[in-house]
This record gives C-alpha cells, sequence and structure tokens, in this order.
C-alpha cells in the first residue's frame, strides 16, 4: 500500500484552506488537492472583499464561531505579515420593524459586543454617504471590518505549506472509498492516496459527487454582485476610513449589503442583494452574464441610496451561494464513509466563519475534540419530527 498520510482535505476554497492551515501543525502528512489552480472563480470563496461582523442579526448561536474567528483572523494576518483586516466599522439598517436591526441589537446585547444605535437624523450625521429615509434605525458596530478575501486565502494556503502541508492543484477527486486502514481517494488523472481521515469542503459538488446522503439538504444558487464608483469630487465619501460595511433591509425584506474598496483592483464600492436575485445554478456557471433586469433593478436602489454613486455599476459578476434548507451551515462526518468530515452550504455568509469551522473540521480530523461544539449545525437536524 502507498503511504498513509494523516489527512487530506478536499476542496481549497477558504473553508477547506482554513482546515488545511489548522491542521497543517497537527498532521504528520496533510494533503490538500482542489481541481482548479491557486486563484479562479468557480467557487465562493473568489473576489476582493468580506464582511466580518459580531452583531449578527441571524442569531446568537453563531457567537461562539464568530468569537474564535476573530482571533484567528487576527492570528492569520499576523503570521502572513499584511494587512488583510480592514477596520471599517459596521452598520446595520432597517426600519424600525427590522429583522437586521432587533437581531443585530440582540446579539449584540447577548455577546457584550460594542455597539450603538443611531436615530434617522444621527445616522445622516454620522454617514454622509447615505441618503436615509426618516424611519429607520441603526445599529453601529466599530468592531466590524473588511476581510481581503483572496489574499486572505491564500495567506491560509501558504501558511499551510510553510508547516509542512503538500499541496494538489488541477486535478479533481473522482472517487473516495472506505479502505482498510481508513480512505482511500482515486483523482481524475489516476492518483491514489490513502489516508486516515478525509475533509471535504466542496462547495455544491460534495453531494453528488461524494456525500450523497446530504442529497435535498443543498441548492447552489447563481446571484449577482456590483461594484459602484463614487461620482468626481465624493471618492473620500466611500474610502474605507470613511464608509463602513453595511447591511441595509428595505421595508419589502430585502437585504442589501456593502463593502468599500479596500484593494487596488477592486472598481469601486461592493454592493448586492444577499436575498433576492438569487436563480437555480447549474455548476458550470462562470460564463453566464447577470441579467439586465437585475442589472436595473440593482441601479434604481443605488440612485436611491447612494446619490454620490454612479447608478450604474462598473462591474457585475455572478456569485455562487451554496443554501442549506434553513440557511445555516451544514457540518458533521459522514455516516457511510469512514473517518470523513464535511462543512458546506454557507448559505451566502460563510466567508467571515471560515477560521473557526476549519479549526474545528481539523481537530476533528486528527482525533482532538473541537474547542467549540458544532450540535447546532449537524444535519441531523433535517431527520428531526
Amino acid at each position: 500500500m502507498k503511504h498513509m498520510l494523516d489527512l487530506i482535505v478536499v476542496g481549497l476554497g477558504t473553508m477547506g484552506a482554513a482546515t488545511l492551515w489548522r491542521a497543517a501543525p497537527k498532521c504528520t502528512s496533510v494533503l490538500g488537492i482542489d481541481a482548479s489552480g491557486p486563484t479562479h472563480r468557480y467557487g465562493s470563496s473568489q473576489g476582493g472583499s468580506r464582511i466580518f461582523r459580531r452583531a449578527y442579526w441571524e442569531g446568537e448561536k453563531y457567537l461562539p464561531l464568530l468569537n474564535h474567528a476573530n482571533l484567528l483572523w487576527h492570528e492569520l494576518e499576523k503570521q502572513i505579515g499584511h494587512q488583510i483586516l480592514f477596520d471599517t466599522g459596521g452598520v446595520f439598517i432597517g426600519p424600525t420593524s427590522s429583522s437586521v436591526v432587533a437581531g443585530s441589537i440582540k446579539t449584540a446585547i447577548q455577546g457584550n459586543i460594542e455597539h450603538e444605535i443611531w436615530t434617522s437624523s444621527t445616522a445622516r450625521a454620522r454617514l454622509p454617504a447615505f441618503d436615509f429615509q426618516n424611519n429607520i434605525r441603526v445599529v453601529y458596530e466599530p468592531g466590524a471590518y473588511a476581510i481581503s478575501a483572496s489574499d486572505a486565502r491564500l495567506g491560509m494556503l501558504n501558511e499551510a505549506v510553510r508547516q509542512g502541508a503538500m499541496i494538489e492543484f488541477g486535478d479533481s477527486v473522482v472517487k473516495i472509498e472506505n479502505h482498510d486502514a481508513g480512505i482511500r481517494v482515486t483523482t481524475k488523472n489516476g492518483r491514489t492516496h490513502h489516508a486516515k481521515s478525509i475533509v471535504l469542503t466542496t462547495g455544491p459538488w460534495i453531494n453528488n459527487n461524494f456525500l450523497p446522503e446530504l442529497n435535498n439538504r443543498i441548492e447552489p444558487r447563481r446571484i449577482p454582485v456590483y461594484w459602484f464608483k463614487p461620482n468626481m469630487g465624493f471618492e473620500k465619501l466611500f474610502s474605507k476610513e470613511h464608509f463602513p460595511v453595511f447591511l441595509y433591509e428595505r421595508n419589502d425584506g430585502a437585504i442589501l449589503y456593502g463593502v468599500p474598496s479596500i484593494i487596488s483592483n477592486e472598481p469601486g464600492v461592493k454592493i448586492g442583494f444577499h436575498n433576492r436575485q438569487q436563480d437555480p445554478a447549474i455548476l458550470d456557471w462562470k460564463n453566464v452574464p447577470v441579467q439586465q433586469q437585475y442589472i436595473a433593478e440593482i441601479s434604481d436602489v443605488v440612485k436611491t441610496l447612494f446619490p454620490k454613486l454612479e447608478h450604474l455599476p462598473a462591474q457585475a459578476k455572478n456569485c455562487f451561494y451554496t443554501m442549506s434548507q434553513d440557511e445555516s451551515f451544514l457540518i458533521g462526518n459522514s455516516k457511510t464513509l469512514t473517518a470523513t468530515y464535511f462543512a458546506s452550504a454557507c448559505s451566502g455568509h460563510g466567508y467571515k466563519f471560515a477560521p473557526s469551522i476549519g479549526d474545528a473540521l481539523a481537530n476533528m480530523a486528527v482525533g482532538q475534540q473541537p474547542c467549540l461544539s458544532l450540535s447546532e449545525f449537524s444535519s441531523d437536524r433535517f431527520n428531526i419530527a
């Protein structure tokens, strides 16, 4: 039999990269495999920026993961030696009945997270880039920040290699089988690897290719992202020093998000809808253009909310969400494959959690207890009558 590896991580998006980074110091031999190259647009991890926030309107159950992720994001930045985190602060905005506002306040109080609650008049004074309605409230979290997404993922991979991990790019895994001593993995190029354990972080490919037990649990969706440039003379208003990351819940329940440009190659403020403009996605989605009706809709919203931005996007691209039935995560171990662990269905809000989820997966894969409970995110929750 070929050399037995301690661990194989299949799929090196941000979740897989984080797992490889956290596993490398714990293992004598760990291998990461990805079907594409070090940088690509085929998954959910590509792009220039993501939001990190802890006043999490989605619920207090995420707080332990968020707190741990916050520590690990700063640890990663220190390890790689250059800036990947940008202290923009964050504002979470909506009408007085808004779930985003009420949920953010509740989690902030529960987690003892520094925050302020602003009225419409205070928000106008503090946020001159926005044109607010009179009936809104704003939750301000000074500790929220933007993450340089692609740089952070590549930093994780580099740190994993520096600590002894091996990586194979451009070769997809086609078969995973139970074996006498663990798991056998076969790739498209004919390579065979044996490992004591395996972690699968392959996004929407995870159920059809590897874990049919997750069938009907996840659905890939295509969702557009846009970048808007400031009008001439208003660049400073939308700079990372003056423009916070934001969530904005409209009266109709649509949730808009935004991030200032934090890296030189981003063509303006990144803005998109989180919970609309979603279409079922085929897995070969990368060359599908954004629909003109979606561009028209987002342009109308930006024209109203941000009159000092150009109304038409400078760029529009499709992104990938892998959604679960309840828009929360699926993390656990396979019921059919030995020593096989997985994380999927980040549902459009998983990037910020990657270090803590990767750390938990790495611990489980090497036989250690994760430092946080993951029971809230088990796929077994869907089997409860």
